[in-house]
């Protein structure tokens, strides 16, 4: 394994990269308010049959913070360069909530980059109750810091039952959240405030997964919606999960990831 600052895109990237040398590329990209390490467990499983790379989204992680929103050609470009540095000509992409957003435009606009996309707990456009609210929220994260979106963020992010668990991903997520960046934060939802895929879905030809958790509120039809508009795409449901599915239930986050990858290895 190997963790480094690689300069992409303008920017400074923390990187981790691991796995099988020689091995077919899989690169996992983190949500908005965490870091690479959210997928830890899935890149130690994955490191068997393929080279892995996890990267800390601009603004979030040890990567280098720009000011001002950013903009979805950005966090597609960012993947582009890092695997053009490290010689990546392809690779498996898996995202979750804003890396699964990156990872549709990315099968938009370079899919011959792609080997497969899997898309969990995310949306593909940003109607006025999705911008409405980011607005409520940032006004209070630009007052108050991390510290006034925690709440509400940890109740969306997980189950009541596992929330209120003593299991040590709570921790890490927690901490996680309290240390991301604000501006960073910020600028990633300059993003979502501007996500417009929804309608171009249907251009999507590269072997698709899309993941929900059971009970992440409205995602589960959105990610129907969306598996409906993918001609061959695969649709499944993490049970007993809420957003971050592939950390509170990994066992069959990762039974259904693996049948997928195996397909189109």
């Amino acid at each position: 394994m190997e963790t480094k600052l690689i300069e992409a895109n303008g920017i400074k990237f923390h990187t981790r990269v691991s796995g099988k040398e020689g091995a077919p590329w899989l690169t996992f990209s983190n949500s908005l308010g965490t870091n690479h390490t959210m997928w830890n467990k899935q890149a130690d499983i994955y490191g068997a049959e393929f080279r892995i790379l996890q990267y800390d989204t601009r603004g979030h992680g040890q990567t280098e913070v720009p000011q001002g929103d950013y903009t979805w050609e950005q966090l597609t470009n960012d993947v582009i360069s890092l695997w053009d540095i490290l010689g990546i000509k392809q690779s498996h992409f898996v995202g979750l909530s804003l890396g699964g957003m990156t990872g549709i435009g990315l099968a938009l606009n370079y899919a011959d980059r792609l080997l497969s996309l899997t898309a969990c707990d995310c949306r593909a456009d940003a109607p006025p109750s999705f911008q409405n609210m980011w607005d409520k929220r940032c006004a209070g994260i630009e007052n108050e810091g991390m510290a006034a979106t925690y709440d509400m963020t940890m109740a969306t992010w997980f189950t009541e039952s596992f929330l209120n668990s003593d299991n040590k991903i709570i921790k890490e997520v927690s901490k996680m959240v309290m240390s991301t960046s604000v501006d960073g934060y910020l600028g990633c939802v300059g993003a979502l405030r501007k996500l417009n895929y929804k309608k171009r879905m249907t251009e999507i030809k590269t072997p698709t997964l899309f993941i929900s958790g059971e009970f992440d509120g409205p995602h589960p039809a959105e990610m129907k919606a969306m598996h409906e508009l993918v001609l061959g795409s695969f649709f499944k449901i993490i049970p007993n999960a809420a957003h971050i599915s592939n950390m509170e239930q990994p066992d069959i986050f990762n039974h259904h990831l693996n049948d997928f990858l195996i397909n189109n290895k």
